[in-house]
């Protein structure tokens, strides 16, 4: 039996949406925030729509266990279900970047108590942890970041999420060196390769605001990893699946042969018809004396209308600038030479992201504001937390 948790978040539906696809939804056992099991599946079933069609969305949340409740919760379960777990996909994540108290409850209390439940199981194999890969901090210029042990408490991070899953590695390193764990530390996941948005806008919004504004604060020959969350989930599948791996971490990152330049970037969203006010790109450095007034600059260009909304909209991107800013990609070779499918770039499906809903550049951003801390009515609706 395979315990997944964080079915009713972004990632986490594509996973299980994909064990179903493969015929192998009766293997799991999905934990689900609910009062009982009914309404743990009335919620699962709804988060799945978003990613196919409704009726292929209830017979999958009808197709597996449920066992109601949270990480914390497990610590006191009784579930004979839970002795019989082999596997474990740990998936479940706060991903706010302001909410302290929650991060750190979930992304670290949280992992912490399943880990000491499936101490207690007897036939555990492998106990997949997902991680990001933008626990390594925050730095200038990275350029190409190979796996390695997460950095040290109090080395800098963009934001207290990033912070608790670095936090979250080094607690199962140090409390767990003996139980099966394999970390996989996806980069950005936004979007999907087939149907676009329609699971989620969260991030994508941002890239085709950074489009929209022609700005960004990084080098000019710099460069941004991104991967779809139907690929993202399909290597989770292979990570968990594969008996004999090399590794016990893993970046599930677009590396070098996927990886996108700005220039490439520009040119993916020029050539599906995206309105911007500026190709080529302009470049700044928000460190520097001007700090954030290029970009203002130009987003008030593109989005000149003050309403709360844009005003949100101009603060969460410049938080998510900060990631851009550095210039990153994160080397994926170890999941290659497992024999694994490449990552598709960019380019490639940007087209269908825009398309599919087919919404505005706002409207898509309220699936992030709470989750930046600059929510804007009318409230967004959220499916990153598990």
């Amino acid at each position: 039996m395979i315990l997944l948790t964080g079915s009713t978040g972004f990632l986490g539906g594509a996973f299980y949406l994909e064990a179903f696809r493969r015929g192998e939804a009766g293997k799991y056992l999905l934990l689900v925030r609910g009062a009982n099991e009914e309404a743990c599946r009335t919620r699962l079933a709804r988060n799945l729509t978003k990613h196919s069609d409704g009726a292929t969305a209830e017979l999958a949340a009808s197709a597996c266990g449920i066992i109601p409740g949270d990480l914390a919760s497990l610590a006191t379960s009784i579930d004979p279900r839970l002795d019989q777990v082999t596997r474990i996909v740990h998936v479940a994540a706060d991903t706010s970047f302001d909410s302290r108290t929650s991060v750190w409850h979930i992304n670290v209390d949280g992992t912490l108590a399943l880990a000491a439940r499936a101490r207690r199981m007897p036939g555990l194999t492998r106990f997949l942890h997902v991680g990001t890969a933008f626990c390594v901090g925050e730095s200038r210029h990275y350029e190409m970041v190979q796996e390695g042990p997460p950095p040290v408490h109090g080395a800098p991070h963009i934001n207290e999420y990033t912070r608790s899953k670095a936090a979250a590695e080094r607690a199962l390193l140090a409390g767990f060196p003996d139980m099966p764990i394999i970390v996989a530390r996806p980069s950005i996941v936004a979007g999907h390769s087939r149907i676009g948005c329609q699971p989620s806008s969260s991030i994508f919004w941002f890239f085709r605001l950074v489009d929209a504004t022609g700005i960004v604060p990084c080098k000019k020959d710099g460069f941004i990893d991104i991967v779809p969350v139907d690929w993202t989930a399909s290597r989770l599948h292979d990570l968990l699946n594969k008996p004999d791996l090399k590794h016990k971490l893993y970046h599930v990152s677009a590396g070098l042969g996927s990886r996108t330049t700005w220039t490439e970037f520009a040119d993916a969203f020029a050539a599906v018809g995206h309105d911007s006010i500026a190709r080529p790109y302009a470049h700044f450095d928000y460190r520097a004396e001007e700090g954030w007034a290029p970009f203002n600059e130009a987003f008030r260009r593109a989005f000149p209308q003050r309403t709360a909304i844009n005003r949100s909209m101009a603060m969460g991107a410049r938080k998510y600038h900060r990631f851009t800013a550095q210039d990153v990609a994160f080397d994926n070779s170890r999941l290659l030479e497992e024999g694994f499918e490449a990552p598709p770039q960019l380019r490639d499906y940007v087209g269908v992201c825009i398309s599919n809903p087919g919404v505005t550049i706002a409207e898509q951003f309220m699936e992030d504001a709470e989750s930046l801390g600059v929510a804007a009515a009318p409230a967004p609706v959220l499916n990153a937390a598990a």
